[in-house]
């Protein structure tokens, strides 16, 4: 049997439409790097693998982290950096069992630096606040090496004021209480055509960045390797679809981003699809890694450990799935 959604023919079986879909339950930021989430729960590609994919928006890391923990929600996406801070107990919250991992990339550091109206330089942020969601993990220590770049010195030339998820930040920058933010997409776009000002790409800044992953419970693995297989087979599967089906995946961004442009959408594939954007194969940046590992020396509250890689993550379901 034949379907088509958005353009895209989707084949069925008797046998897969009417198998039993296993239910799995995703927390993620939203924004446009969530079109690989979006494009799998939409054309199909988890259901065929044989899941019902939920998908819902986290307020903050420490709720996600919260909510993941207590067995809420199987898989996300997360800043990869959250994963390497709790792991090290230097994340928002503490856990004794903490056993999250990487399973895939996401995006290799997609965010953009913006400035309220009244900072229009990387200097106007002196004696004011920066917002971000957790202050000793995630894209906060992105933010800090960026301005430190600059010769604007944490703690020493800004303070720091800890908000929550994207949504939070935004608001933070329109009531005034920050003067610069990491903003990921469409967000940024909105607010500059508000008149708020985009001072940098975080990827450019920061260079080799691996941003937001896929993870999942190493508990939940150990007895649901099934779903993480079929998980990781539906991701990679999604990722291609976004690098090569350029009109259906700016179908589906029109379709979950409402009130977006035609301009806006085509203009977020292409940031999308470009350096610092979605990971090909939804594969993990290995140079961002070391990045991520440097980054949380330097900011951490205690130095990360000399540590292989592996320690936070667990790729062996993205390769399978590849092949």
């Amino acid at each position: 049997m034949k379907k088509t959604l958005l353009g895209v023919p989707i084949f069925m079986t008797s046998a897969m439409s009417s198998q039993v879909q296993t239910a799995v339950n995703m927390i993620g930021f939203g924004g446009g790097t969530s079109l690989p989430v979006w494009s799998a729960i939409d054309l199909g590609f988890f259901e065929k693998e044989g899941l019902k994919v939920s998908l819902d928006r986290t307020s903050g890391s420490l709720e996600q982290i919260r909510d993941l923990m207590v067995g809420k929600y199987q898989f996300a996406t997360t800043a990869f950096d959250n994963i390497v801070a709790h792991t090290e107990g230097q994340g928002s919250a503490k856990y004794d069992n903490f056993d999250l991992v990487a399973i895939g990339g996401v995006h290799s550091g997609l965010n953009s630096v913006m400035g309220s109206k009244d900072v229009k330089t990387f200097a106007d942020i002196k004696g004011k606040a920066v917002s971000v969601d957790s202050p000793t993990s995630g894209y906060a220590t992105v933010l800090y090496q960026i301005l430190q770049n600059k010769g604007i010195m944490k703690e020493r030339d800004y303070k720091i004021l800890s908000v929550g998820g994207t949504g939070a930040r935004v608001q933070s920058l329109k009531d005034g209480s920050a003067g610069m933010a990491i903003v990921s997409s469409p967000e940024d776009m909105e607010l500059k055509k508000e008149g708020y000002h985009l001072l940098a790409d975080a990827a450019v800044e920061i260079g080799a960045y691996q941003g937001s992953v896929y993870a999942t419970r190493r508990r939940y693995a150990k007895t649901n390797d099934k779903e993480v297989q079929a998980f990781m087979r539906a991701m990679v599967r999604a990722h291609d679809f976004v690098f090569s089906e350029k009109a259906e995946a700016i179908a589906v961004l029109k379709r979950r981003i409402k009130g977006i442009s035609d301009e806006a959408a085509e203009d977020m594939w292409t940031r999308l699809t470009g350096p610092g954007g979605l990971n090909p194969k939804a594969a993990v940046n290995e140079k961002g890694v070391d990045m991520v590992l440097q980054l949380r020396c330097i900011y951490g509250e205690s130095k990360v450990p000399n540590a292989p890689s592996s320690k936070y993550m667990e790729l062996g379901w993205q390769t399978a799935a590849t092949k």
